[in-house]
């Protein structure tokens, strides 16, 4: 049996605004095995970066958790004090931010905000430390002596490669990539997408990736988690989940993306916008775009519910 990494168990997370408190994640739960690959997918909004926030005790003054529990290796890190979660970022979980290309100093050389990172958190010496620069760089497709290099001297999609090679200093347990493709033009994506996935299969890394491109998530991940406005609505194994969606709002999402293949057709978009969360719809948050809704969807909350191996559906409909 693999070993669990990572659980959230009934997760709920608000933010106190001027307007009212914003139920941004509700009752989400999912596990990671070690070695696995998670992708989070959805809309803008949805509360994929939440849960990472969550998850590295990085939410904003107005954010906190009301309810559940982040465990990892077998730990609560709700209970744990911020110079505790000070000391597990970077060394056991580490994240490649939204817009990642803006997160390096632009006075400081590129290896000494990598080495900065390694000697902070590891008993390491600096010479050991300067030899792992190497060894990162060698591992990310970049010539290692470009690391004494300014970030304006590097393109976007080299800048991309050294934040990946940052979160990967310490080897830590888990990573979590938040759109790190996102300004990124298709060419350099792609190649970026090749990198973490050969680093995946070579380092056996866990990982959650977060992506609204579900293209993105197929072909990184392993599994998916499809949230809709702060809920989790599906989550299966990525080949199970692409050939058998369940959720009327997964079966949207993939209908509305273009395929290279087959005949073609015109998209058949979701219609509407997601709800305001300091007023959600009762029942399924899904409901008011769901033309094949019954009264059941207005009424009462679904559950999320094991349907098959590892299949999970917050659906009364399924």
């Amino acid at each position: 049996m693999k070993k669990k990494i990572l659980e959230i168990k009934n997760l709920h997370v608000q933010y106190k605004t001027s307007k009212g408190n914003v139920q941004a994640i509700k009752n989400v739960t999912f596990d990671i095995e070690k070695g696995e690959s998670i992708g989070l997918v959805g809309e803008s909004g949805c509360g994929k970066t939440t849960i990472a926030m969550a998850i590295l005790g990085l939410l904003p003054s107005n954010g906190e958790v009301t309810e559940g529990q982040i465990i990892f290796n077998g730990e609560d890190l709700l209970t744990k004090t911020e110079e505790e979660m000070r000391q597990l970022r970077w060394l056991k979980i580490s994240m490649i931010f939204q817009a990642a290309m803006n997160a390096l100093n632009p006075v400081i050389r590129i290896e000494d905000q990598i080495l900065e990172a390694i000697l902070t958190h590891t008993p390491m010496s600096t010479e050991d430390a300067k030899a792992r620069v190497k060894e990162l760089y060698q591992m990310v497709g970049i010539d290692p002596t470009r690391a004494q290099d300014y970030p304006h001297e590097y393109s976007g999609g080299m800048k991309q490669r050294a934040i990946i090679a940052m979160a990967l200093a310490c080897n830590p347990d888990l990573i979590i990539a938040d759109e790190p493709t996102t300004a990124l033009d298709v060419l350099v994506r792609d190649q970026i997408i090749s990198e973490v996935v050969k680093l995946q299969e070579e380092l056996h890394m866990t990982m959650i990736y977060i992506s609204h491109d579900i293209s993105v998530i197929v072909e990184t991940c392993n599994m998916i988690g499809v949230l809709y406005a702060g809920t989790l609505v599906e989550y299966a194994p990525t080949a199970e989940l692409i050939s058998n969606p369940l959720h009327p709002y997964t079966k949207g999402l993939l209908a509305s993306y273009p395929s290279i293949k087959g005949e073609i057709k015109k998209l058949d978009p979701i219609p509407g916008e997601p709800p305001p969360l300091i007023n959600p719809p009762p029942g399924c948050r899904f409901h008011p775009r769901n033309p094949g809704k019954e009264k059941i969807c207005t009424e009462k909350e679904p559950i999320l519910r094991l349907i098959n191996d590892r299949h999970y559906v917050a659906c009364h409909l399924v």
